[in-house]
């Protein structure tokens, strides 16, 4: 005899469960099963047939894996989320009963939650920790820019986490200047965009891309739930802190790098960190003492790799208060005549002069985009975006924390740049260098030369001169659509057929050819409007197109009266060869196909179907006919 089958054992009903069974059988709180759900990675799930998923009831539920739900049982987080829950309650009955001096070894006593165990689980690699590394970058600066001065009642982001925060995206940015590793910069409505490339495992490279928002006044909300963005925020928070430590050790400096309290307090940003190599001998590649053949494998690997054989130069910028140790080089082999004594004089090559070399970057410091040039930021730039991307490409940076103005600096003569933002007379610009030769400059014009890879003249970014357009760098992003390039290819195309056709029957067609003039005076008529204005004739409706066709206007010199009266024109003239019933738009038919019922659905495709034969009979008729014509007409001239 077979299994009886029962109804909620099997299927949908069996694989899923609500957020009330979940709660009941995890035995938690609503906000401890949310703050652990984050935590894990575990989110709500959508089955086919709700229905059947919640055994025939139709009230509305989350639903979730029952699988997930298993493997939050054995979670370790289960354990202190009910230690802090006990705590708490002891806490309060203390304070409740006045046994103050209970309740100070109740919180030195608190028990704390870690996180490190859940980042292993969730980034098994260093490569997987590096390609999710944008939103934790994101947030992490998104808190570091909040007020610090708590408000009570309105501030929920205690000061503590902001400094936290700040110092460790001033620590990401310390390891970019010092790996050379920004490669893009964009400047965009919500803030500014960087690109760095970071070494993955195994010699692969993560290009991580995060947000920086403008340096204004913050101003907390209060209808946003700061305590899931916290609780998200301190997952972020322990990743950042691993990865942090993993990139200092590759470059074989001390993780945390010290902080410059006198610099720091002055409003130094990146500069307020030195960086201190780690002392050589003391640790191996695993921690202790010894170094193993795999460290040493490794590193003799990485030299290969880089194809370095030259020292390690030291960056300027890290202050390293360590004495000069002799150079370290290969040993060359003495022949055979050479006398013995003649051998000793330079010592063998260490582990750590290999793992030095090693992580040397492949770009030297004289290959470097800013190398040669010494930057001065006015006092209305932002100095911690511009200081970081000059730093970054091996400039010099002198901000106005340590002098007013370009001409009170201590190496006023070294200076090449100056950064303004601010409309200045040549006057007073001329007055300032004093005989001296800088270059002012817009910072729109360091962006632009990071992301050309090149150093670009300075025509056009003069202080108070309207700057050129700024476009995204990424690929396939910031481009503008530009359908006028696919119709001149097609234009182009067509031309040659009809040169063709016309090279032919030249003498024959001269009598028929007043149709062709006719079309051709058309063409020439259109060509005689710039291809972005023509995009833009065609749909007016799109912005994007509208702002390249004024982008064009004003790189030809057009004025915007005579812009607007060729675009009317334009559109007025595309107005009447456009047939009235245009097809709607592909997602409007996915909407509306969305809203209809399964059978309505089929029987719309159906329709479709039908029309579109239709349409290609039509079209093969038409074909067929104007070559009959042209045939005929052949014929008659004949």
């Amino acid at each position: 005899m077979a299994k009886i089958k029962r109804r909620g054992e099997s299927g949908a009903a069996k694989n899923y469960v609500t957020r009330n069974q979940a709660l009941k059988k995890l035995q938690i709180s609503l906000s401890d099963f949310r703050r652990l759900c984050i935590l894990k990675g575990i989110y709500p799930r959508e089955p086919l047939n709700k229905k059947r998923a919640n055994k025939g009831s139709s009230a509305p539920a989350s639903f979730y894996y029952h699988k997930d739900i298993q493997y939050l049982l054995h979670e370790p987080l289960l354990v202190k989320f009910r230690e802090h829950k006990t705590f708490a309650k002891k806490l309060a009955r203390a304070l409740g009963r006045g046994e103050y001096a209970l309740a100070k070894n109740l919180e030195d006593a608190k028990p704390v939650a870690r996180l490190d165990h859940l980042v292993k689980e969730r980034y098994p690699t260093f490569t997987l920790a590096l390609q999710d590394l944008q939103d934790p970058l994101n947030l992490v600066h998104l808190f570091s820019t909040l007020p610090t001065n708590p408000i009570p009642g309105k501030t929920l982001v205690p000061s503590e986490i902001i400094a936290e925060c700040s110092r460790l995206i001033s620590e990401w940015k310390v390891w970019a200047i010092r790996t050379h590793s920004l490669r893009k910069v964009f400047l965009g409505i919500k803030g500014v965009y960087y690109e760095c490339d970071v070494p993955g495992q195994g010699g692969e490279t993560v290009r991580v891309r995060w947000l920086e928002g403008y340096e204004f006044q913050q101003h907390v909300p209060t209808d946003v739930d700061f305590r899931i963005l916290l609780t998200f925020l301190d997952l972020y928070r322990t990743l950042l802190s691993f990865v942090m430590f993993k990139l200092y050790t590759e470059e074989n400096l001390v993780y945390p790098p010290p902080l410059d309290v006198e610099l720091d307090e002055q409003g130094e940003s990146v500069g307020a960190f030195r960086l201190v190599e780690r002392k050589a001998g003391t640790e191996g590649a695993d921690g202790t003492g010894k170094v193993s053949k795999k460290a040493v494998r490794k590193a003799i690997k990485g030299i290969k790799a880089s194809g370095i054989d030259a020292d390690v130069e030291m960056d300027e910028d890290a202050e390293v208060d360590e004495e000069k140790d002799e150079d370290e080089d290969f040993v060359e082999r003495p022949s055979k005549a050479q006398e013995v004594e003649d051998v000793a004089p330079a010592p063998l090559t260490t582990y750590n002069s290999l793992l030095a070399t090693s992580s040397t970057p492949s770009t030297s410091k004289q290959s470097l985009l800013f190398s040669p040039y010494t930057f001065y930021l006015s006092r209305e730039t932002s100095s911690r975006t511009w200081e970081f991307v000059i730093r970054a490409l091996g400039g010099k940076v002198v901000t106005s924390l340590t002098a007013t103005s370009p001409d009170s600096a201590a190496n006023a003569d070294s200076i090449t740049h100056v950064i303004v933002d601010r409309p200045m007379t040549v006057e007073r610009m001329r007055e300032m260098e004093a005989g001296r030769k800088w270059v002012w400059i817009q910072p729109q014009w360091v962006a632009d030369c990071v992301n050309r890879q090149k150093v670009i003249g300075a025509e056009g970014y003069q202080p108070g001169q309207l700057l050129p357009p700024h476009l995204s760098p990424w690929d396939g992003e910031g481009d503008v659509y530009r359908p006028w390039l696919e119709d001149q290819e097609k234009a182009q195309a067509e031309a040659a057929d009809e040169a063709a056709e016309n090279d032919e029957a030249e003498q024959d067609e001269q009598e028929g050819s007043d149709d062709e003039s006719e079309s051709e005076d058309a063409e020439a008529e259109a060509a005689t409007y710039p291809p972005a204005l023509l995009a833009s004739a065609r749909d007016p409706t799109n912005a994007t197109l509208l702002h390249a066709a004024e982008l064009e206007a004003e790189t030809n010199g057009v004025s915007h009266t005579a812009f607007r009266a060729q675009l009317k024109e334009a559109t007025k003239a595309n107005a009447s060869k456009t047939p009235a019933t245009a097809a709607p738009a592909k997602g409007e038919e996915d909407l509306r196909k969305i809203m209809m019922s399964n059978k309505k659905s089929k029987l719309y495709e159906k329709m479709q179907y039908s029309n579109k034969q239709k349409a290609e009979e039509k079209e093969r008729l038409e074909s067929k006919r104007q070559a009959i014509e042209k045939k005929k007409r052949k014929q008659s001239k004949a």
